[in-house]
């Protein structure tokens, strides 16, 4: 049974759009530093909420705590890495996720000492979110296919089999999406609730 509250639901919409913001955000960044200009070009390199966070990824964030971003063209040939190139995009961004969780986290005393006390809780409540929703959101991005960031492995290995998922990427992240809602309350005892665990998710 669906039994999240309408707060719940608003901190974990906040932490989704913020996490997958920065997420596309890094992808983009990373990529450019690693020499392709792609996604640059592509309109990719912004803070722009609305250039990177999946409809559907958002809602499997608002309920599981996990989503995936539109996906960011990185292209091995243009990268100074070769077809390592989108893998250590990936690895960059897990990292810069994970980085943001822990230190969003520092932002908590702050709140609790000079946030205006009409909205200090939800405040918190929201910042704590964001922190789960980056361990989360890293624990399902290392599955190897797109959108999630672990499918760049999967464009390094087998790069026809990454354009084809990428080509049908409604269809995924709808199935990934009622796969969210169906297990939501039984993801936590899987590898996966280990994983955001340990990434710092609670």
């Amino acid at each position: 049974m669906f039994d999240l509250s309408f707060l719940q639901l608003l901190t974990r919409a906040i932490a989704t759009i913020v996490v997958l913001t920065l997420m596309g955000f890094s992808v983009a960044g990373f990529a450019r530093l690693l020499g392709d200009r792609g996604p640059a070009y592509d309109g990719k390199l912004t803070l722009n909420p609305f250039v990177h966070v999946d409809i559907f990824g958002l809602l499997s964030g608002m309920v599981a705590r996990t989503g995936w971003i539109r996906p960011v063209a990185v292209d091995p040939a243009g990268g100074r890495l070769g077809r390592a190139t989108p893998v250590v995009v990936a690895l960059l961004t897990m990292a810069a996720i994970f980085l943001f969780g822990r230190l969003v986290l520092l932002a908590l005393p702050w709140v609790a000492t000079s946030w205006p006390t009409s909205s200090a809780a939800f405040t918190d409540a929201t910042i704590r979110m964001m922190a789960d929703v980056a361990g989360w959101t890293l624990a399902l991005n290392i599955i190897p296919i797109p959108p999630f960031l672990g499918g760049y492995l999967l464009l390094a290995l087998a790069p026809g089999a990454y354009q084809w998922l990428v080509r049908r990427h409604l269809y995924v992240s709808i199935v990934l999406t009622v796969l969210a809602v169906l297990t939501y309350r039984s993801l936590p005892a899987t590898f996966f609730g280990d994983l955001a665990r340990l990434l710092g998710a609670r």
